[in-house]
């Protein structure tokens, strides 16, 4: 049953599984559309979603429009301000930012599956492509005017020109790792995995003049990257925030946020700055402290349950655990290895995760949202080989019966 599956040439037409899938996903966001009100706290008006952050986006946008350029200050925000600026210039209703967005999805979610061909095969791709457009809490985001699916949908494909990698590519992907960074901190995290890999590349290699050269450049590019850092740091106000919210959301039940209380802990602030070094100098006067915050911010983020929000949204989070997680450690042990692209993923992967439990999050674990299309490549063939070993269950038993 299995071998006829995947030897008769009609059942290895994988544009038209591509195509089913988008068809499928397209009638879900329409679904979604027209019947939101019925989404706890996800309802639209006028096709879009405004989140808390949406009216800053949009006032500076138009405030940049107006001869202000103060907001180039905000240096973990402006490049989402900049892309909303062409919708505001030529006053498009702010539906027409969700359309760009689920057209760049689409498009994003064929190069996902491309990455996973590489590295697996075309039905591995095929699961891939699937997880993604059908895991909701990431395609809601397509009707939000918030920087989640914009940094998303280019960040799969900045790795999709790195896996596929041309000289001709090199400006394009200064180019959109530039446009990561601008768009949330979280893309600095991809300049840190090039380097790093690169580094390892060459080290394995053995090509140790190139790799003297290349760590020369690093220390010198270390001094810019670490007064870009701390000015980051100073316009997320840090130290603060990290005193005042460790983690902290809000609670449908009490219409409060919530914040370090939820965890019962004082922490020591001494004014610190919001540099590097302040950052360093809060941790060490609150190690212990800090240490139990680390980890508990980790598993809420790995979990994605939200210990204030709906049962319903919990039990879709869970279910989609169970089958992300195990089949990802079945497909990283069986990974390619040493290839730089995958060592590109996986360093982002861990340094998105250090990064959540070293800074401030919420307890809804959005920040795992980054990292989950890469987790879904590793997923998709630990499914497959899952899948393949049922039909073959299945099929021993159907040949027995016979």
């Amino acid at each position: 049953m299995l071998d006829f599956f995947l030897k008769d040439a009609k059942y290895k037409n994988y544009k038209l599984y591509l195509l089913f899938i988008y068809f499928l996903w397209l009638t879900s966001l329409l679904t979604y559309f027209y019947l939101s009100e019925f989404v706890k706290a996800g309802g639209l008006e006028n096709g879009v979603k405004l989140g808390n952050d949406s009216l800053l986006y949009l006032r500076e946008a138009r405030s940049i429009l107006n001869g202000d350029s103060s907001v180039l200050e905000l240096k973990s925000k402006f490049g989402f301000i900049i892309f909303l600026i062409p919708f505001i210039y030529f006053d498009l209703p702010l539906y027409n930012v969700v359309l760009f967005q689920i057209i760049l999805t689409s498009v994003s979610a064929f190069y996902l599956y491309r990455i996973t061909e590489k590295y697996f095969c075309k039905l591995s791709g095929v699961i891939c492509i699937a997880l993604f457009l059908f895991y909701f809490p990431i395609q809601i985001r397509n009707f939000y005017i918030l920087t989640e699916m914009l940094f998303i949908n280019l960040s799969i494909i900045l790795i999709y020109l790195i896996v596929f990698f041309k000289k001709k590519y090199l400006p394009l992907v200064i180019i959109l790792l530039l446009s990561l960074i601008s768009l949330r901190p979280n893309g600095m995290l991809f300049l840190f995995s090039i380097c790093i890999s690169l580094f390892i590349f060459l080290k394995n290699k053995k090509k140790n003049l190139y790799l003297s050269f290349y760590v020369a450049i690093l220390l010198i590019i270390s001094i810019v990257v670490i007064n870009f850092l701390n000015a980051y740091l100073q316009d997320l106000d840090l130290i603060n925030n990290l005193n005042l919210g460790i983690i902290w959301g809000y609670s449908f039940k009490t219409m409060n946020i919530c914040k370090a209380s939820c965890l019962s802990i004082d922490l020591i602030n001494n004014n610190y700055p919001n540099t590097i070094l302040g950052f360093i100098q809060f941790v060490s006067m609150n190690f212990i402290e800090y240490l139990k915050i680390f980890f508990y911010k980790i598993f809420w983020m790995i979990l994605r349950a939200r210990p204030y929000y709906s049962d319903v949204h919990n039990l879709y989070s869970l279910l989609f655990d169970v089958i992300l997680y195990p089949s990802f450690i079945y497909g990283f042990i069986k990974r390619p290895k040493n290839l730089f692209s995958l060592k590109c993923i996986n360093y982002y992967m861990l340094l998105s995760i250090i990064l959540v439990g070293l800074t401030f999050a919420d307890w809804s674990g959005r920040f795992s949202l980054y990292i989950l299309p890469f987790v879904m490549v590793f997923s998709s063939y630990g499914l497959l080989i899952f899948i393949k070993k049922i039909l073959n269950m299945i099929n021993q038993k159907w040949n027995n019966a016979a």
